[in-house]
């Protein structure tokens, strides 16, 4: 363009063109001819980490690199709706050097958070093209909400962690004292009773157990008729329910419930934060006619008598089922309505009668899966008070 611009110009300017400006003009020409197009052009984004939590803000570096060529261009960011920029733009990049941007994630979510989006040109215009780049796929986990308080019923508890069991054994609270016996530890002997009985005293402690902890997720929504509500509420209560019972030091496991199954066994640690957090961002799976089965769950999924938390609106029939096959099996089950007995909004034209049926049928379900030895909340915060009404009945 600016090369036909500058013979335009000579054509058409009256009169005699001074000779410096028809050199200037003719080196112009010359410099933007010389402008040839790259024969490799590479543009590299790279970012600070793959998961993050929302809030946080992630670091991308972007480089140019075009052998044989001085090239620059000109970028700016088109983000995606669970993030935002964290500074200003466009930018300026040369070839060889290197700009950097900073994306702040908003929303849990996974996939790409943006598109990076360059003009790229040669150094006097010869050339130019436009480049879009996907930035690499983001995993953003949910910001931890109020955890409620761990808790593990004393039958459910086998191996050594976070809370206090019936049974005298390694731990740290303590329990009673008595004589000292032969292979008693040394330091178990509690020398300030022993010189005050004048013989020698050990103390006994109640011995720190874990319970198995299962986060189910209803994920039975059909394509269309899909609840973001729902999804975000499952997914930031499971998270918060899974965080608390892991810095409990319980093993915590994960089923997602839905047309194609998919789980991770109870464990421990810092890897398994990350696997179970990872799991409860996806999407659910909606392109499958498969309807699930609980025996398809591997039994090391869903320990006997493990304490399951299901978040589930209690919409399908298909979840009703397996919640009372659950309880049959002696699961200790704690349910989370997400749609609740009165819904935030009812969509337009309804009948009058439809709230009252609504609410109608959600009592008529929490019934029947309170008679089978369920508690059903509404809200994640209420857990603990259910599962403490659990313990005092016998159920838990």
């Amino acid at each position: 363009m600016l090369t036909a611009l500058t013979v335009v110009a000579l054509v058409v300017t009256p009169g005699p063109v001074p000779a410096v400006g028809a050199t200037a003009m003719l080196l112009l020409i010359a410099l933007v001819l010389g402008d040839h197009r790259p024969d490799e052009l590479e543009l590299t984004v790279v970012a600070s980490a793959d998961r993050c939590t929302a809030g946080d803000v992630v670091r991308y570096r972007a480089t140019l690199a075009a052998p044989g060529t001085q090239a620059h261009l000109r970028a700016e960011i088109d983000p995606a709706q669970f993030v935002e920029l964290a500074g200003a733009q466009p930018w300026r990049l040369s070839v060889g050097s290197e700009t950097v941007f900073d994306l702040r994630a908003t929303a849990w979510r996974v996939g790409s958070p943006g598109v990076f989006q360059a003009q790229v040109a040669t150094r006097y215009g010869g050339w130019s093209a436009a480049v879009s780049v996907a930035l690499p796929y983001l995993i953003v986990h949910p910001q931890p909400e109020e955890q409620p308080t761990a808790y593990a019923p004393p039958q459910l508890l086998s191996q050594l962690g976070g809370h206090v069991g019936r049974a005298r054994g390694i731990g740290t609270e303590f329990a009673e004292l008595r004589e000292y016996a032969a292979g008693d530890p040394l330091r178990d002997v509690n020398w300030r009773a022993s010189a005050r009985t004048g013989e020698i005293m050990v103390s006994q402690r109640y011995r720190d157990q874990a319970a198995d902890v299962v986060i189910l997720v209803d994920h039975l929504g059909e394509r269309g008729a899909y609840d973001r509500r729902f999804a975000d509420a499952a997914v930031r209560g499971g998270a918060s329910v899974a965080l608390a019972y892991l810095a409990a030091g319980d093993r915590v496991g994960l089923v997602l419930y839905g047309s194609v199954l998919r789980w991770i066994a109870p464990g421990q640690g810092l890897a398994q934060r990350m696997r179970l957090l990872d799991q409860l961002v996806e999407p659910p799976t909606v392109d499958s006619f498969l309807d699930p089965v609980l025996t398809r769950i591997p039994a090391v999924a869903l320990p006997p008598r493990a304490v399951v938390f299901c978040f589930s609106p209690l919409l399908d029939p298909r979840m009703l089922s397996a919640l009372a096959r659950l309880t049959q099996r002696g699961h200790r089950l704690v349910v989370i309505d997400l749609a609740g007995l009165e819904p935030q909004r009812w969509p337009p034209k309804l009948s009058s009668l439809t709230p009252q049926v609504w609410r109608r049928h959600g009592e008529l379900v929490r019934s029947r899966l309170a008679e089978s030895g369920a508690m059903v909340v509404d809200d994640v915060t209420a857990i603990p008070t259910a599962v403490r009404a659990m313990a005092r009945r016998g159920v838990a």
